[in-house]
């Protein structure tokens, strides 16, 4: 099946994704409130802190014990601070160190200048958000930190899908160049059918041991469809979903990429191209069939001219023999 490559892949973000949408979705504030409009499931929002007047009035005393912190219009990870408990002092990170309340404060502070978030930002926000506790069904296959999935979808059609499993190499984090393990997930029943690591393929999870070959997505069937919701709510004809299973809230969509990656082939072995060309030439299809229908819907009620040609003559027919009985014996020219 044909890969879909660099090139062709930013010839479909120009066609299908608008300039101002791919500049709303790079905030990720904004983007939770449409996708929540849209009926997305979403984290709920605990604070967002733009400015100076708002950090020096703002009480983190008021954040709950477990909470994350991160650029409103962050990348890739970058300046994503996850505590997970209160301790003397401040508040406990997943890697165990302590978060104090002054360096929280500094980091919110580069948040806003910029500092972590998308190149060319000359300031930002940083918002706060309920710690994501991992499915437990999701959690058995990882030794520690947060699982994601990637679903690539064309409109409301979901082309391909992935797991990103963190493994102690990868330090908890789910990105693959980092160390975790890309994981292709089958839509029929939301089950892994391959696994790879660095390029190559595995079976086992490295860091647990867990049989990966057969496991099961939890909320399969939730998580697909709140991925095909989120290009119609942002306006994206083409995006990259990233979504979590939360152990109570269930999926949860993280983020919309307006410039998804290309590395979900290579886990999956297969291209993304040939999917891309069969939904198009559906949409070719259905728009033809569409066509077909208000051309004829226009010519609803109208006699086609072979029958009406045959009424008139017939109706030629009769006026002359009412005329024959009229006049009789009189000739009527035909």
């Amino acid at each position: 099946m044909p890969v879909l490559g660099m090139n062709r892949r930013n010839a479909l973000i120009a066609r299908f994704n608008p300039r101002e949408a791919i500049k709303r979705v790079n905030q990720k504030y904004e983007t939770k409130e449409r996708l929540a409009e849209a009926g997305v499931p979403v984290p709920p929002t605990l604070a967002l802190i733009g400015d100076e007047s708002q950090l020096a009035t703002f009480d983190f005393a008021i954040l709950p014990d477990a909470f994350a912190v991160k650029p409103n219009r962050g990348r890739r990870g970058e300046g994503v601070i996850l505590v997970d408990g209160r301790v003397e002092g401040g508040w406990r990170q997943l890697n165990g160190e302590v978060l104090t309340p002054a360096m929280l404060t500094q980091h919110v502070r580069r948040i806003m200048a910029g500092e972590l978030s998308l190149e060319g930002s000359q300031s930002d926000a940083a918002l706060f958000e309920p710690l994501i506790r991992t499915h437990p069904d999701f959690a058995r296959l990882v030794p520690y930190g947060l699982p994601d999935i990637r679903i690539i979808c064309l409109g409301d059609v979901p082309l391909m899908a992935m797991t990103r499993l963190p493994t102690v190499e990868s330090r908890g984090r789910a990105n693959l160049h980092q160390g975790a393990v890309g994981a292709a997930i089958d839509f029929v029943d939301g089950r892994i059918f391959r696994s790879v690591l660095a390029q190559e393929q595995v079976f086992d999870h490295p860091s647990t041991g867990v049989e990966l070959i057969g496991a099961t997505i939890p909320l399969w069937r939730e998580t697909v469809e709140a991925a095909r919701r989120c290009s119609k709510a942002l306006g994206l004809g083409y995006v990259g979903v990233d979504l979590v299973i939360d152990a109570e809230r269930g999926v949860q969509v993280l983020e919309c990429n307006a410039y998804p990656g290309l590395e979900i082939q290579n886990v999956n072995a297969a291209g993304l191209g040939g999917r891309i060309d069969r939904v198009l030439r559906h949409r070719r299809a259905q728009e033809r069939a569409r066509q077909w229908a208000d051309h004829r819907h226009r010519f609803v009620g109208v006699r086609p001219l072979h029958d009406l040609g045959a009424e008139l003559a017939n109706a030629a027919g009769q006026v002359r023999a009412r005329l024959a009985e009229v006049f009789a014996g009189a000739a009527i020219p035909t």
